[in-house]
């Protein structure tokens, strides 16, 4: 398969709008444009009025090449008949993209100036560059068949993937089980793989994710803020947790996977970054959470919010305090937000309310996800017996023998602080906390 030149990957990936003002032609009469121009309004028209009834097996196919489902399918009227929403009106070439992500019409346009020159003496001079034409037309042709190859990757992989689960079932031995889930493994991200690269180039995809109205169905949406993340946020998380010593006080390492991010309801509720002080009369209500896996998958998670902390008087140290634990969150890559409804409440949340003169508090949030996608349950190993009343107890709470305990695994993290503000003392009495501990520099005996 041809490589893309550079100078014709750079100028596919321009907007398309510049593009149709910025091409120029040189040496083609103004019928044979034109007539060029209708060929192809008439080829992209086939994408938006469609003609042909497909088959269901037909359509399945084009959806499981996609990544979607027949039913997303019929759900656009541009792919349904209005007369019969079980019939699918569209054709096989005008299902290679998806729905939302099909290109506008391209239309062949008389040679103009490029809108970068401001310089009147420059537009005279400015010559388009002979067969440039026929070169983003061949770039356009090479795009579209490294488009299907890909396509076709992703059914041959999802046939091999439909195999090697029904040799799963089969097997007998644990094993062979795990080796077969092994190549799954493989051949799924594969599939992933391909549905990016069949995607890459194409403009409207890119326009559409830049502009804020991606779709975490499309795997390209989902790469695209993947390395949107990992750009920044990510880097920002890492650098937080080390600085401000999360890392190692409460957990040792983290290697950042999903991106989790929290808010406080409220009039003014925004998805804040780690590490914001916040008022104890905000942190008061129990937080709300998104998260990200940037993956077409269904999974479960744990969230867990600890303060490391708490003044330990008796030791003449710091101790850690749960204050939230949720778990069985279901999560898929589509549907970010998380819904407690359905999830389970280990144990309820205690709103943050340092005492006076205890410093600046971090309030840990920690996503852990679960062994094999189970619900919670503690992971028994040998012959030692865990308390698990004992392991979720609030005070001196363990978040390393408790990720342990349940076999889970820290794939994400934030913060946010606390100190004691004008606030605190209405938290406390709301919530029947009590009134506290003022602390002071030196050990002060009160007969």
């Amino acid at each position: 398969m041809p490589r893309v030149p550079q100078i014709l990957s750079k100028a596919v990936r321009m907007p398309l709008r510049s593009l149709s003002t910025s091409v120029g032609s040189t040496g083609e009469s103004s019928a044979a444009a034109a007539a060029d121009a209708e060929k192809r309004k008439r080829s992209f028209a086939i994408q938006f009025k469609p003609e042909e009834v497909v088959p269901e097996e037909k359509a399945k196919t084009v959806a499981r090449a996609i990544g979607c489902s027949v039913e997303d399918l019929v759900a656009y009227p541009s792919l349904s008949d209005p007369e019969n929403e079980e019939k699918v009106l569209v054709t096989a070439k005008a299902l290679t993209l998806p729905p939302t992500m099909r290109p506008p019409y391209l239309e062949w346009r008389t040679p103009v100036k490029p809108v970068s020159l401001k310089s009147k003496r420059s537009n005279q001079a400015y010559k388009s560059p002979a067969g440039l034409n026929n070169a983003y037309k061949e770039a356009l042709s090479v795009i579209e068949e490294d488009r299907e190859q890909h396509y076709a990757n992703v059914l041959k992989l999802a046939d091999k993937v439909d195999k090697l689960k029904a040799r799963q079932e089969e097997a007998t031995e644990e094993k062979i089980k795990k080796s077969i889930g092994a190549e799954i493994y493989i051949a799924e991200v594969g599939i992933e793989k391909s549905r990016v690269l069949a995607e890459l180039c194409n403009t409207e995809a890119i326009v559409q994710f830049e502009r804020g109205q991606a779709d975490m169905r499309f795997a390209i949406h989902r790469e695209l803020a993947r390395k949107k993340w990992m750009g920044l946020r990510r880097i920002q998380l890492v650098d937080r947790l080390e600085n401000m010593h999360v890392m190692p006080d409460t957990m040792p390492y983290l290697k950042p996977l999903v991106d989790l991010q929290v808010r406080f309801p409220g009039p003014t509720a925004y998805w804040f970054d780690p590490g914001r002080i916040l008022s104890t009369g905000v942190t008061a209500q129990e937080p709300e959470f998104k998260i990200n896996t940037f993956a077409d998958k269904t999974r479960l998670y744990t969230i867990v919010i600890v303060d490391p902390d708490t003044p330990d008087f008796e030791n003449d140290t710091y101790k850690t305090t749960l204050h939230y634990i949720l778990s069985d969150i279901e999560i898929h890559g589509n549907h970010p937000d998380v819904k407690k409804e359905n999830a389970r409440v280990v144990v309820p949340y205690l709103p943050p309310a340092p005492e006076k003169n205890s410093g600046v508090h971090r309030y840990s949030v920690w996503l852990f996800q679960q062994p094999d996608d189970k619900p919670l349950a503690l992971q028994q190993r040998g012959e030692r017996i865990i308390d698990e009343d004992k392991l979720l107890q609030r005070d001196r709470f363990d978040i390393r023998l408790f990720r342990s305990a349940y076999g889970l695994k820290s794939v994400g993290a934030h913060l946010w602080r606390n100190k004691y503000d004008s606030q605190t003392e209405a938290v406390r009495e709301k919530f029947n906390l009590g009134p506290g501990t003022v602390w002071s520099r030196s050990r002060i005996l009160h007969y």
